[in-house]
Formats: structure tokens, C-alpha cells, sequence
């Protein structure tokens, strides 16, 4: 009864004030949205572009009205799964248009931008200011909403922090009956990482600091045995430091950067996504018949290349383009790289998924010894065969970032699909092993936006202030208007177990508990070392 009120009083609201769809862009016709790799897509029943906050106001008002939920993301949105995607036949807002600078204030270097704008852009303007924000990504090209939205990440000890949630002073967001409010304090610390479900971000306020160079390192490593022993302290000596580590070769690459002066000589720049037609189109031929044909041998020579790559620096002059073996250069064009053309980023077009977790940082030595023995269980893989990547971070407040109260190693696995994720990729059984193992034994935080459907299992169990959250939620959506398929499933009033259906373990819905639950060919059988894991093979 409070609900139909509530909707009488906002329809008459809504009709006095003359309110009309027509006033801002609307998609008319049905349209597929779809996540940068095809793999996902939603079909909204409504797509709205609005240019102000006002309109914003407008939609979410409408929406409560029809008794129709709202989800904010681009119509090719970053993740790997369906996180910033509506519910089929819902509404679906993007801020492609609200992408402008509010205000900037350079004495208390402070920025207000809208939400909708791309990372990259920020750094311009805050480049022309000899200011930035710093290592809190590493692809530039991301919008400031989404980044909130699910606590996008860079890799710093010596930094606050390494998201960008962690250094908004201010948040406003347009709430679950279209009212507007600036979060700041507690509320602010509930919203840093929102996964949208709190409302629209409309604006947001970033604490900046002094530009500054850095100088770039990268070396390769042909023997890891000693990894475990050094990489804290690799971690914790630099500025930043990116490890890859590809166990099946026995070997590992470093990546770090340190503060130079601002008037250093260099004006390098981040070229790793400067991958030319020719060099493409044979990583394509080879990650497609690396699943085909027997054996082993092309997983681990694609591993190798992969080393190769990284071991070698990936830094370019700005202004001729040549490869620099001692790169120098801006802090923001040195820590985030952006792709040639930003619609069509070399992983958009091969088959490439990344699988990320955070774990406590002091764990991480005990746990690559972990993943030794499991690999050692399961001979010449090669998996992962494109490298797992270590990246670090301090305690966050925020309540749902994956470093919430506790310092934070990330791991990521890069591994490649098969053609059109067809089938289950070659060795995958190893990578399923190493998941539960981080998540049962080492209580990791999957990454919001790049895992599968199954591997958020047990979410409330992983955050201290995961009931804050939701009382936070019932109080800025009191009609759960902000909401979405995924949002249901992590929450938990999707059970994973509905979708423990037949063949779900090849489309990464579950762990197998049957047969049935894996691909012909394959059954499902504990892990080789670590036994609580349940894997198809």
C-alpha cells in the first residue's frame, strides 16, 4: 500500500510538471547491448541518454512509476559479465552525454567532473594543470562512474590508495526516487565501490596531487623459483610494481615505475595495447589452434611470446614512436595505456578473458606455493598460459572494494577462448582448481566486473560491512529500483545453485558437483591438489 501512495504521489508529481520522455535522447527501438568481448549481452526495453542531472531525476521518477528497474552502463560496457547490464526489457541509462568538467578548483586541488566522463580525458586537462590522480588503473579509456562502479584498481603500496574511490571527497548521485544527494562521510565510504545499485552517479568530486614523472623498468626472469621469497619486497620498494608470473614456463616478468622530477627529460608513453594488423592476425591464428591441437607445445609457446613481450620494454616516445629502453615520462600516460582506436581495443578482437581476485598481501607467498603444486599435479599445461599478473594495494574504507579493511594482493589469470567461446578452453580444469582453492582457502574478493557467473559465490561472507551496505541501500533505493540480474545472483536472492543445470561448469554458471554439470567428454572429479575444489576434466 505504502508503495502504490508512493507511486500515486510521484505520477502526479510527474504530470504536473510537464514531464515528458521525448524532452531527452531515447532509444526507440529495441536494441542488444553487449560487453566489450560479445559474449554477454541485455536487451533493454528502454535506452536513455540524458544530459543532465535533471533529466536523470526524470528517468528514475518514470521508472519507479511503471514499477521498472534502472541500471546505469555503456552500450559496450567493460566488463566480462553482465554486471552494468539491465534486466531484459528494463531501462538502461548511459552518461555518454554528461562527460564534462563541473568545476576545478587548482588551490585545493580538487576536481567535480559528471560521471560520464572517460578516464583518459581527465588526465589531459589535469595534465595541461600539472596535476593527476595516480596509479588507480591501467587502461585509461574507462568512464569515472564505472570505475566506481566496480572498484577499478591500479597497483601501489606507497600511494593512499590504488582506486580512484578512495580519493573522491564528494559523491552525487541521484537515489531510488529520483532525489538528488551529495554523499560525503560514512555515506560516502558505503558508495566509493556501488556496483550501481545505489543510484545514478551523476557527479563526482576527486582529490588531485602534483604531477610528476616516472621512470619505468621492465625485466624478465627465466627462473621463479625464488618469486615467492622476493615479490613483497619487490612490492613494497616500489612506487608500483606489476609482476607477471607464468608458471608453466618457470619464469617472470617486473614492471615498476618510480617518481622522477617533473622537469626529467622524457615524454614516453604506455604502448603495451599497440599491437600492429600483422601481429595480431598471427596471435589470432595461434590462440585459436592452441585449443585444437594435441598437446601442450603451442600453449607453452604462446606463453613464451607473452614472457617475450613483457620482458621487454613496451614504452614509446611520444613524438617519434620508437621503443625506449629507459622510458621516462608522464605518470598518467606511463601508468594507463589507452588502445589505438577506443572501440576497438586488441582484446576486443581476440579471444583474451582475464579472471582477477584480491587476497590478503601477507597470504601471497604461501599462495604461489600453493598454485606450484597444483600445476605439479597436473603435468606440462602450461596454464595459464597467457601469465598471472600481481598487482597491490592498501586497506580501502569503502565497504565492497576488494581491499575493504585489509592491504591486498590481486591476482589476476589471463587465459585465452576458445573461437567464439565455443567450447571450454584447453587445460581450463587447472584454472578452476586454482579459483576455489583462492577462494575457500585464501578467502579472495572476485573482481566485480572480470570473473565468471560462478566464482562470486558466498559474497556476503567475504565483506565485514556487507550488511552496512544493504541497510545503505534500503535507504537510497527503498524500492530496490537499482537492480539487475547480477546484483541478485552476488546478493545472494539468486542462489548460485539455480544454475546448476546441465553443461553449466563450460559456461562458467557453476562448479560441477555431477557429471552433468560438465562438457561431453569430460566428468567431474575432485582437484588434483587441492581436493575441496570440484573440477571437469
Amino acid at each position: 500500500m505504502t508503495r502504490i501512495k508512493t507511486s500515486l504521489f510521484l505520477l502526479i508529481l510527474i504530470l504536473a510538471s510537464g514531464f515528458s520522455v521525448s524532452l531527452y535522447s531515447r532509444n526507440q527501438e529495441t536494441e542488444k547491448l553487449q560487453n566489450y568481448q560479445g559474449t554477454y549481452e541485455c536487451s533493454p526495453g528502454a535506452i536513455y541518454d540524458p544530459a543532465s542531472i535533471e533529466e536523470v531525476q526524470d528517468i528514475v521518477r518514470n521508472a519507479l512509476v511503471e514499477g521498472r528497474t534502472v541500471m546505469t552502463g555503456n552500450r559496450k560496457f567493460a566488463s566480462q559479465i553482465d554486471a552494468a547490464c539491465t534486466q531484459d526489457g528494463e531501462v538502461q541509462i548511459t552518461l555518454k552525454n554528461m562527460d564534462k568538467v563541473v568545476s576545478f578548483d587548482a588551490s585545493s586541488k580538487t576536481i567535480t567532473v559528471q560521471a560520464g566522463m572517460r578516464f583518459n580525458d581527465l588526465n589531459e586537462f589535469l595534465r595541461s594543470q600539472e596535476l593527476a590522480v595516480n596509479m588507480v588503473t591501467e587502461l585509461g579509456t574507462f568512464t569515472i562512474g564505472g570505475m566506481l562502479g566496480s572498484g577499478t584498481h591500479g597497483s601501489t603500496l606507497s600511494k593512499p590508495s590504488n582506486m580512484i574511490a578512495d580519493y573522491v571527497t564528494e559523491l552525487k548521485i541521484v537515489d531510488g526516487l529520483g532525489d538528488v544527494r551529495t554523499l560525503t562521510g560514512e555515506q560516502l565510504n558505503a558508495a566509493r565501490v556501488n556496483l550501481g545499485v545505489l543510484g545514478v552517479v551523476v557527479e563526482v568530486t576527486i582529490q588531485l596531487e602534483e604531477a610528476f614523472k616516472v621512470a619505468a623498468s621492465v625485466q624478465g626472469f627465466r627462473f621463479d623459483d625464488k618469486l615467492e621469497d622476493v615479490i613483497l619486497n619487490i612490492a613494497r620498494s616500489n612506487y608500483s610494481a606489476n609482476i607477471a608470473w607464468f608458471p608453466g614456463l618457470g619464469r617472470y616478468t617486473v614492471t615498476t615505475y618510480n617518481p622522477v622530477p617533473l622537469d626529467t627529460p622524457g615524454n614516453a608513453y604506455n604502448a603495451q595495447a599497440d599491437v600492429s594488423d600483422v601481429q595480431e592476425f598471427f596471435f589470432g591464428l595461434l590462440f585459436d589452434a592452441l585449443h585444437e591441437v594435441p598437446g601442450s607445445g603451442l600453449q607453452c609457446l604462446a606463453a613464451a611470446v607473452r614472457f617475450s613481450s613483457r620482458s621487454t620494454s613496451y614504452y614509446r616516445d611520444v613524438d617519434t614512436g620508437k621503443v625506449l629502453e629507459s622510458p621516462v615520462g608522464y605518470s598518467d600516460r606511463m601508468q594507463y595505456f589507452k588502445c589505438k582506436d577506443p572501440d576497438k581495443c586488441i582484446w576486443d578482437r581476440l579471444p583474451i578473458a582475464l579472471q582477477e581476485v584480491a587476497i590478503p598481501i601477507d597470504d601471497l607467498p604461501s599462495w604461489i606455493a600453493d598454485v606450484r603444486k597444483v600445476l605439479a599435479a597436473h603435468p606440462r599445461t602450461c596454464f595459464p598460459l597467457n601469465g598471472i599478473y600481481f598487482r597491490f594495494g592498501k586497506a580501502s574504507p569503502s565497504y565492497l572494494g576488494m581491499n575493504a579493511g585489509r592491504d591486498s594482493a590481486y591476482l589476476g589469470i589471463e587465459y585465452t577462448l576458445r573461437q567464439e567461446g565455443a567450447a571450454v578452453p584447453k587445460n581450463y580444469f587447472v584454472n578452476l582448481e586454482i579459483e576455489q582453492m583462492s577462494l575457500r582457502k585464501y578467502h579472495a574478493r572476485p573482481h566485480w566486473g572480470k570473473n565468471s557467473v560462478t566464482i562470486f559465490e558466498d559474497m556476503p561472507t567475504r565483506y565485514p560491512k556487507w550488511n552496512d551496505f544493504l541497510a545503505f541501500k534500503a535507504e537510497v533505493d527503498p524500492y530496490n529500483i537499482f537492480t539487475n540480474p547480477f546484483w541478485r545472483r552476488v546478493s545472494g536472492e539468486d542462489p548460485l545453485d539455480n544454475y546448476l543445470t546441465p553443461g553449466c561448469n563450460a559456461r562458467g554458471e557453476c562448479y560441477c558437483q555431477s557429471d552433468e554439470h560438465c562438457a561431453a567428454g569430460t566428468s567431474c572429479t575432485s582437484g588434483a591438489y587441492y581436493g575441496d575444489a570440484n573440477i571437469c576434466r
